[in-house]
């Protein structure tokens, strides 16, 4: 399709800003100085398109929302492949946050993203102090970063990627069909620009990041977990769903959504986002 315009709602806008690895791109939907911040960080192979429902709709609920390409994705820098641990990708937000003056941000990731958040929520990326944030919501994040290269889903989105237009096309349609259409095309669009070096670097580099469950007890800011059903291409298996929750803080919440998949903001959107909406008043983050 390469319309991006077409995904992005009347009060969204494209930009450039320029951090320390290079140029990134990202879309906001803005509002005035005052409102609540969002920042919105996609999975591996992903783009800012991911979010083409969430980042208006967060919007509409009076958020300021920042949706941005991470680093070898959609227009953003690309590196070469080697440069795509969860230190690096952190470090990224980091210096986004920074440079934007992104107030406390709510800040919502998903899987690869999930796994960058919550690597820049507790510090683990290095001896930065992590940036103040509003809230965390980490959707389908993976035990860590290794293990997402096994999981059908992952498998599923490569063969996409190396195959034609009118294969994946059809796989989306029977796979997806119960999806809103613009969550089906923007699916499409991110198949076809994503990088597999890249895709593949991600989760090779980010395993060097070993497990993630264990950071999970260091968040200090409150969290929301989602999970989605492994027997859909959901990333945590019970075991590991035990184990996040025994992790979680008191002040943290996990909440798991039996019957949607790997992509809960697009297959389940109604219910993510009364989950995160729900999640944002309560955290304060209003």
């Amino acid at each position: 399709m390469n319309q991006d315009d077409g995904f992005i709602a009347a009060s969204g806008k494209s930009h450039h800003v320029d951090l320390t690895a290079g140029r990134f791109h990202y879309v906001r939907w803005a509002r005035d100085a005052d409102a609540p911040r969002a920042l919105l960080v996609h999975g591996n192979g992903g783009s800012w398109t991911t979010w083409s429902r969430v980042g208006p709709a967060l919007n509409a609920a009076g958020m300021d929302v920042i949706a941005v390409d991470l680093r070898g994705n959609g227009s953003s820098v690309k590196p070469p492949a080697g440069s795509y641990g969860l230190h690096e990708v952190a470090g990224d937000l980091h210096d986004l946050i920074d440079v934007l003056r992104v107030r406390a941000p709510l800040l919502i990731g998903h899987c690869w993203g999930a796994a960058a958040a919550l690597t820049l929520a507790t510090g683990a990326a290095g001896d930065r102090v992590p940036p103040v944030l509003g809230g965390l919501v980490l959707e389908e994040l993976p035990p860590d970063m290794a293990s997402t290269g096994t999981q059908p889903v992952v498998q599923d989105f490569l063969w996409m990627m190396r195959s034609s237009r009118e294969y994946s096309e059809k796989w989306v349609e029977l796979v997806c069909r119960d999806w809103h259409p613009i969550d089906r095309e923007s699916l499409l669009e991110d198949v076809h620009r994503a990088d597999s070096d890249v895709y593949l670097s991600a989760i090779n580099d980010g395993a060097a990041a070993g497990p993630l469950l264990p950071l999970l007890a260091q968040l200090k800011v409150p969290s929301l977990i989602l999970r989605g059903d492994p027997q859909r291409g959901g990333m945590l298996n019970d075991a590991d769903w035990r184990l996040a929750r025994e992790y979680l803080p008191s002040h943290c919440t996990a909440h798991e959504l039996p019957g949607s998949g790997h992509e809960i903001h697009r297959g389940d959107y109604a219910e993510f986002m009364r989950l995160v909406l729900g999640f944002r008043f309560a955290a304060g983050t209003s």
